[in-house]
């Protein structure tokens, strides 16, 4: 039986990965991966099921170096996915964890099932897809000019992704956590894990992260409000835990605008 490969717009949606066949045989089937995905923009996070859960955390700054160095385990990231030469490419405008291999691949259906095999990395994943895929679905990045950050939000029905990257770009050379055990002092540590992707749900007009890279926003709500057609607030958290509303600037969108806010009647230009 031929098996063949989706199209972009059939991608639309919450993705769960069921199973990782790295190139050495190794397997993984209990880590908790989520993948959605717009129109063209996407945020993936990926956490291992014995990942500890700090308690009561208000900021980076009330972890110990044990409970940072257990963050750098992680996996998340968020860009533009693109189709070319046979194969899926997933840019990743931030990323928690900088690798200097492309994350490229082949996706095939096996059913319900899709099955991507790596371009520049020998692995095998299984995705299978969640409920409730397709509209409202729509995109945006995101820049900070006073900071130099960058951002994206994605919302594909329900389900939303938020992907704000760290003001300075850390080197590819090295796996996060070496970077991070060879960090001076706690500040610098902290500094080096100040990136965030994060998932949640939309009910109501309530957008609620349930996931995230940083442990003291779980729970938290990131309340998007639409400021004309060019602005967006975020509700963040300082340094020191406490809420403030984040203005960006939106360089670039996709979708439907007026979905991307929790502000009954927000407009924006499309």
């Amino acid at each position: 039986m031929a098996h063949t490969s989706p199209v972009l717009a059939e991608l639309t949606g919450a993705w769960h990965r069921s199973l990782l066949v790295e190139g050495d045989g190794s397997r993984d089937a209990t880590s908790t991966v989520t993948w959605l995905q717009g129109p063209t923009r996407y945020a993936d996070l990926r956490q291992a099921a014995d990942r500890p859960h700090p308690q009561g955390s208000r900021s980076l700054g009330d972890l110990s170096f044990g409970q940072l160095l257990d963050l750098a385990r992680q996996e998340g990231f968020a860009g533009r996915l693109h189709h070319a030469d046979g194969a899926f490419h997933w840019n990743r405008a931030v990323d928690f964890a900088p690798t200097s291999v492309p994350d490229a691949g082949v996706l095939t259906w096996r059913g319900p099932m899709l099955m991507e095999t790596g371009l520049h990395a020998p692995y095998t994943e299984h995705w299978l897809p969640g409920a409730g895929a397709g509209l409202p679905c729509a995109a945006v990045e995101l820049a900070d000019p006073d900071s130099g950050a960058i951002a994206l939000l994605v919302r594909t029905r329900t389900w939303f992704g938020y992907g704000r990257s760290r003001p300075e770009p850390l080197p590819a050379h090295a796996p996060l956590a070496e970077l991070v055990a060879g960090a001076g002092d706690l500040g610098r540590a902290r500094q080096i894990l100040d990136c965030e992707v994060s998932l949640g749900r939309v009910v109501g007009h309530r957008w609620t992260l349930h996931r995230s890279t940083l442990p003291h926003r779980v729970g938290r709500t990131l309340a998007p409000g639409l400021v004309g057609s060019a602005g967006l607030l975020l509700a963040d958290t300082g340094p020191g835990g406490a809420p403030y509303a984040r203005r960006w600037e939106v360089t670039a969108a996709e979708g439907r605008l007026d979905v991307l806010s929790s502000i009954s009647g927000s407009s924006a230009g499309t």
